[in-house]
């Protein structure tokens, strides 16, 4: 019995990319980038805002000696949070997440995320980038709103030190942009780099919205 490999590897190691990655409906293995992330980072000596796509590229390297890896078309993603032009970056302890979240408080930032989609050709490298930038304003949470939402643990992992999406937290007041970039996956990035490889979405998600991916994306 022959066995068809999906044409797809999201080299990430996050939950929620897994399951954005899912609603475009094309078959896609998972596999986790060999490398150290927060080493690399520390060599990265460019514009900020290009931090995540940076990454995101060094983390494609990496993925393409994945056995896995051979014939597909592989995707990673790095995001950044950006306040006043400084990386808050994932936080390392409980104390510091506070002082994240609380810095971010009643405040704008932007969430900004690198997709790269690359393969290797006939010997050759063919890769494909963007960047999608999603200003966020965030709501006048209270100190203790803060305690509440870092004893669940769940922003000790995430860049900023928060989730969009958390049902009981529900950080944010607005935003401005792609939904689901803030998440850290904007498909609409993704599905323009796969056009440029002739792959196309098989689901098309929200219809009659105005992104097909996300009924909480604004203009």
């Amino acid at each position: 019995m022959t066995t068809i490999q999906p044409h797809l590897l999201l080299a990430s190691a996050s939950p929620r990319r897994r399951e954005i990655i899912t609603k475009i409906g094309l078959p896609c293995a998972v596999a986790i980038a060999p490398t150290d992330e927060d080493a690399a980072q520390a060599r990265y000596q460019g514009p900020i805002e290009e931090l995540g796509l940076w990454t995101a590229h060094h983390k494609a390297m990496a993925a393409l000696t994945l056995p896995e890896a051979a014939h597909r078309l592989v995707i990673t993603a790095d995001t950044t949070v950006l306040l006043d032009g400084t990386e808050l970056g994932k936080p390392r302890d409980e104390a510091h997440a506070r002082e994240l979240l609380l810095a971010l408080r009643g405040r704008w930032h932007h969430v900004v995320t690198g997709v790269v989609v690359c393969t290797t050709m006939s010997g050759e490298l063919q890769i494909r980038a963007a960047l999608r930038d999603t200003p966020v304003l965030m709501r006048p949470y209270s100190e203790q709103e803060v305690d509440a939402y870092i004893a669940t643990r769940d922003p000790l992992d995430k860049a900023g030190a928060y989730a969009i999406q958390h049902p009981s937290f529900q950080p944010t007041e607005r935003i401005a942009g792609c939904y689901l970039n803030v998440v850290g996956l904007p498909l609409c990035v993704l599905v323009g780099l796969l056009a440029e490889f002739d792959v196309c979405p098989a689901a098309q998600g929200c219809k009659g919205t105005a992104c097909p991916w996300s009924e909480r994306c604004l203009p």
